[in-house]
């Protein structure tokens, strides 16, 4: 089994990937730049919690109110302002995540919770019913999944920095063994604390819980399973909307709206109908995470969230999905590392923006999707294959 602490922060890790792409939805792929994307997080969260709380619905009954709740809320502030264009439609925007926010500390404390948040909604682990028949095997299955990820996501963070210091250095000073210099000091640093990492691996991952009798009963590889799924699900549906014709024509309209309107596009409609779309993922990041924390008040549907998920897609890149998902991994880990530092973790976001906008503009991973990018690695290291091939031959033929 997963630490308890470190299960919320992997859930919470899944769902601020939902969050993180239904805004590169509208800011990556349509070019809207929206600053109260934190507003429909609060409507999802706030209609699932009521409608499951106070009204009795089933789970997924609040969490589909929840999604048709941001839709109908995404139209009526998205119709009068998707007219105006960058600045403009990120103060109307961010005006409106201040008014939902503000309206949720008005509304009455005995269905919303007021000020003090709400607390007694029901989180998933009591609407899911385990198979008997799993006898703890699901918890060990997600604990290596984990345990393997965080060690590949750890390895490639490594060797990312390592040529990222190598770029810089080179600029400099052109030395050809800076990259397995850096390599060899942090490997040295792995060695020399190696059993603090080890504790504080067995610490987060603990395999010697998964096959006791308390883990046999255990919900959590459930909720890890139903989270991937919907994870999985947002992510194919977004991606088969971006390669439909609606999806095509609103990459034209962020490329350049007065060609695609030339070209019979309806623009005003089109950046609707794909606002309203985002907004809706980001009703069901809501409910989900109305479903996940214990309690959740409006004062964590702010300003300062907003920006949490717009650097997600910057960090990872807009117009890629990929990026949002390595972008939101990076920032919910870093939240936890940087929560002692209280409101000042905003001037290390804001050390971040700039180091990127200066040495990476279009993010970490850009415009690129990782099958490309695979893709391009492949094709790359076949032509330098076949170039040797070739290269031996005429060598062996002279």
């Amino acid at each position: 089994m997963i630490n308890p602490y470190w299960e919320l922060i992997i859930l919470l890790c899944l769902i601020n990937i939902i969050f993180a792409v239904s805004l590169n939805l509208i800011l990556g792929y349509n070019g809207q730049f929206s600053l109260g994307h934190a507003g429909f997080l609060a409507i999802g969260a706030y209609a699932s919690g009521v409608l499951t709380c106070s009204f009795g619905w089933p789970l997924w009954s609040g969490i589909v109110g929840a999604i048709l709740f941001s839709i109908i809320a995404a139209l009526i502030i998205g119709y009068p302002c998707l007219r105006l264009r960058g600045d403009y439609l990120a103060i109307a925007t961010l005006g409106f995540a201040e008014i939902i926010r503000i309206v949720a500390l008005a509304l009455p404390a005995e269905t919303f919770g007021g000020p003090t948040g709400m607390k007694d909604v029901d989180d998933f682990t009591k609407y899911i019913t385990i198979p008997q028949s799993t006898n703890g095997i699901g918890n060990f299955i997600f604990t290596i999944f984990f345990a393997l990820l965080f060690i590949g996501l750890l390895v490639w963070g490594i060797w990312a920095f390592i040529n990222l210091i190598q770029r810089l250095i080179d600029r400099r000073c052109a030395w050809p063994y800076w990259k397995w210099s850096m390599l060899g000091v942090i490997l040295a640093v792995l060695i020399i604390f190696h059993a603090r990492l080890w504790a504080a691996f067995t610490k987060i991952f603990q395999f010697q819980e998964s096959f006791r009798r308390v883990s046999f009963e255990d919900s959590q590889w459930v909720l890890f399973a139903l989270f991937l799924l919907i994870v999985v699900a947002v992510t194919w549906l977004i991606r088969n909307f971006l390669n439909s014709i609606p999806g095509r024509a609103v990459i034209a309209i962020r490329d350049d709206e007065i060609a695609a309107t030339n070209l019979g596009v309806n623009c005003t409609w089109m950046k609707l109908q794909n606002f309203m779309f985002g907004c809706a993922m980001a009703g069901l990041a809501g409910a989900m995470l109305a479903h996940t924390i214990p309690i959740f008040k409006p004062t964590d549907f702010n300003f300062f969230k907003s920006v949490d998920v717009l650097l997600m897609v910057v960090l990872g890149g807009m117009g890629s999905i990929t990026g949002s998902f390595i972008g939101a991994t990076i920032i919910t880990f870093l939240l936890e590392a940087l929560r002692f530092l209280g409101r000042w973790r905003l001037v290390f976001y804001s050390l971040i923006l700039i180091m990127f906008m200066i040495f990476r503009p279009g993010g970490l991973m850009g415009t690129t999707e990782i099958g490309q990018l695979l893709k391009r690695r492949a094709e790359t290291g076949l032509k330098r294959l076949l170039g040797d091939k070739q290269s031996t031959t005429d060598e062996e033929a002279n």
